[in-house]
């Protein structure tokens, strides 16, 4: 046999690439899902939003029967599939169609119809498609009605069932006649703009024993609130400007707290945080969505004997072992304040500040602190700067923890833009970063344009038990709270 040329080898194995390429090709069009059964096609619709998961019946007409027997996440928010805005007879027959239930039922006042849309949302909850609801979300917005709407009393038919509600825009009812909900299921409670006495709250929270989180929001017709909960692991407050909202919140008893989150408002009445037994407590952030001087400071902590607020520490005669977390928004950096506060937290292992301002502050240090650099001991493993300008203020504030920080693991320095690698070097010699105090410290620039604090990523830190660093959530002032 002759032997073959080497351009007949060639073409040979040209031949085998291509036929091997047509093989794989033919293995990636094999439609390998539809032929999963449907309980288990059921189960993927229905982790999907409604929008996302009507959209699945254009696939096939094996896809078609399987949202509407599929359990559904029910979102009333914004256009349906097709960019259609929904109205109340649209939401009316969905829950008339879908032969499956309905898991998450999540919608607003717009698509109540006329009037304050009250008959329209009783009438949907007590759907027979909302018989395993097991999330509920909604919120009336109709913040200038006095009183606001009443609270659907049908919300009490799924006392066996529901595991998270979000509550907002209406109120309570009171008498000596009305019974508190009953929701011992539950483990994820917000409640947002809504008007309650302080005896029907105590109620309310005394009756959901498995509850892990709780936001309130621009709470009215209580003064004070005591929180006494078995289970509790993440407290969120964000308080209001009028002198019927929340004013004071008194932590007596939560033996499983992990985090507590407080969002303050530009010129919200003043609210005091008292924590009296948290002992597992170890992640404080004191978060504000704009500048706030000591003039006007509207939050005050209490932490035993100890008194501080977001902009600093008023009396320090206590410290707090637990707290391992802290994140602050400051204006101004300030290096007097941030070494305040690890004298009252001595555990500290993370900081994160967020300082979109100026730099009033010079943040020397040298001969200020000379003597306190050899008594108190810095524990920060990670510190997070975010809106890192480099400029002197800067620069003085994070060289000290470069050179005295003897534990850091890691700092990350968020600018906003992208400045080059020649300003990023320059600033490497001004932090004098060869001669760090932690040999194994690693320091990184990155271009980040997060927005302040926004509320709706407040709200979702406060109920996602998943994460441990508040840094880490996405944030974006165009996402709703509600969704």
């Amino acid at each position: 046999m002759a032997m073959a040329t080497g351009a007949e080898r060639g073409r040979r194995r040209r031949r085998r690439r291509r036929r091997l390429g047509a093989e794989d090709e033919g293995e990636e069009l094999v439609d390998r899902i539809s032929h999963l059964p449907d309980g288990i096609l059921g189960d993927i619709v229905s982790f999907l939003p409604s929008k996302d998961g009507a959209r699945t019946q254009v696939l096939s007409s094996r896809w078609r029967p399987i949202w509407r027997s599929a359990p559904l996440n029910l979102d009333l928010i914004g256009p349906d599939f097709t960019g259609k805005r929904l109205n109340a007879g649209d939401v009316s027959r969905i829950l008339s169609a879908h032969q499956g239930p309905v898991r998450r039922f999540c919608t607003r006042d717009m698509y109540y119809g006329n009037g304050d849309g009250s008959a329209a949302l009783d009438g949907w909850l007590q759907s027979s498609a909302l018989d395993k609801l097991q999330e509920l979300k909604f919120h009336r917005g109709i913040s200038s009605q006095h009183p606001p709407p009443q609270l659907p009393a049908s919300v009490d038919r799924f006392s066996s069932t529901l595991r998270a509600a979000s509550i907002g825009g209406c109120s309570f009812p009171e008498g000596n006649g009305v019974s508190p909900l009953q929701l011992p299921l539950l483990k994820q409670l917000s409640l947002l703009d809504v008007r309650i006495s302080e005896t029907s709250l105590y109620a309310l929270l005394a009756s959901c024993p498995a509850l892990q989180s709780l936001l309130l929001s621009d709470i009215k017709g209580c003064s004070r609130v005591q929180i006494v909960s078995p289970n509790l692991r993440s407290m969120g407050l964000r308080h209001g400007f009028s002198d019927t909202d929340l004013q004071e919140l008194i932590i007596e008893d939560a033996p499983c707290l992990e985090r507590l989150i407080c969002f303050e408002k530009y010129y919200s009445m003043k609210t005091t945080v008292s924590v009296i037994s948290a002992p597992k407590l170890h992640v404080f952030a004191p978060l504000g969505d704009h500048d706030i001087g000591e003039a006007v400071g509207s939050v005050t902590f209490q932490f035993g004997s100890t008194v501080l607020q977001r902009f600093g520490i008023l009396s320090l005669t206590t410290v707090v072992h637990s707290v391992k977390f802290l994140a602050l928004t400051r204006w101004d950096l300030c290096l007097d304040m941030v070494i305040n506060f690890l004298k009252c937290f001595p555990c500290l292992e993370k900081l994160y500040i967020k300082t979109p301002g100026g730099s009033r502050e010079k943040n020397t240090w040298c001969r200020k602190y000379k003597n306190l650099i050899g008594t108190i001991e810095i524990r920060l493993k990670k510190i997070v700067l975010a809106h890192y300008r480099g400029n002197a203020s800067h620069v003085n504030f994070t060289k000290f923890f470069v050179l005295n920080a003897r534990m850091l693991q890691s700092m990350r320095l968020e600018l906003h833009g992208n400045p080059g690698s020649a300003w990023i070097e320059r600033q490497h010699g001004l932090l004098q970063i060869k001669n760090k105090a932690s040999r194994d410290a690693q320091f990184d620039f990155v271009a980040s344009n997060k927005p302040l604090w926004a509320f709706d990523a407040f709200a979702e830190q406060v109920h996602d038990l998943s994460t441990t660093d508040l840094d880490m959530i996405p944030y974006n002032n165009h996402r709703n709270p509600f969704s």
